[in-house]
């Protein structure tokens, strides 16, 4: 868990700055779009972390999911910024709270993707309130493989045994 106390903005109602991956998204024309849809996820994936609010008490924190379209989501943001931008905006913490978040490397949560679907966690909504794309869970290895997020030293989902 990563404490984003050094993270906060001058000022946490400002939105936070566009990113690539928001460009990306708002060029996807639609489910059809193959190229559009790789260049996005490439760029989610090659992150360092996504980030999540942690909800529950200390030590047994868990990332907050809310009921998206009748699904449950986990809010994922692609930066610790928008993790904080979300939770002040939605009444979570104040602007002056220190944000507890979990930070986790994509292969991480992409090799756990197995435990989200057993715990009818439908899939992951990136930035809800900005960008807001998603991805379902049982996707994450699937999509992890298609881009090519595995080909370097580390193992792959696939070569990881789903507990």
């Amino acid at each position: 868990m990563t404490e984003s106390n050094d993270l906060i903005p001058e000022d946490p109602l400002l939105p936070p700055s566009e990113t690539e991956t928001d460009l990306l998204s708002a060029r996807v024309e639609g489910p059809e779009d193959h190229e559009g849809m790789a260049a996005l996820w490439r760029a989610t994936m090659g992150l360092p972390h996504w980030w999540f609010i942690a909800v529950g008490e200390e030590g047994v924190e868990s990332p907050a999911a809310a009921t998206i379209d009748g699904q449950l989501m986990l809010l994922t943001f692609t930066n610790s910024e928008r993790a904080r931008h979300f939770a002040v905006q939605n009444g979570m913490i104040a602007p002056s709270e220190d944000l507890r978040a979990i930070a986790l490397p994509p292969q991480e949560v992409v090799e756990t993707a197995g435990a989200y679907a057993q715990a009818d966690i439908a899939g992951l909504m990136f930035d809800p309130h900005l960008a807001g794309y998603f991805i379902p869970s049982e996707q994450l290895p699937i999509v992890w493989e298609a881009i090519g997020a595995g080909d370097d030293d580390s193992p792959s989902p696939a070569d990881v045994p789903q507990g």
